[in-house]
């Protein structure tokens, strides 16, 4: 397993437990709006999680994408000691996307470099 997958996994499974807490616990509208909308980043988040051993890039903006519209969901609740609530797990889904960026991206082989038996069938 690869480190992208388990802190995204991480912030992903927190991020949720993070909105759920909230949803229930709000008196406000807003408030459980924003716990709404960063569950659903948070399980953005895990999607990336899922397919960075695979897509690494895309996992990568997937991860980001889901940092990011967290950290801008909270605001709409007009309270930022949401912030502190939600930064563990922006912070767990930052460092795995950043992870996904860092890794090594495959060249592509000419056909000069393919071994003869796959040759025959290009």
């Amino acid at each position: 397993m690869k480190k992208q997958f388990i802190l995204g996994l991480a912030g992903g499974f927190l991020g949720i437990l993070t909105a759920v807490y909230v949803i229930f616990t709000a008196t406000a509208s807003d408030v459980t709006l924003s716990g709404v909308q960063a569950a659903l980043f948070s399980s953005l988040g895990l999607m990336g999680a899922v397919i960075a051993n695979k897509e690494t890039r895309f996992a990568g903006y997937m991860l980001i994408f889901s940092a990011v519209f967290i950290t801008l969901s909270i605001p709409l609740a007009g309270s930022l000691a949401l912030f502190t609530i939600y930064l563990p797990a922006v912070l767990l889904l930052g460092i795995a996307a950043v992870l996904c960026f860092l890794e090594p991206v495959p060249d592509e082989m000419d056909e000069d470099e393919m071994p003869e038996k796959q040759q025959k069938y290009f």
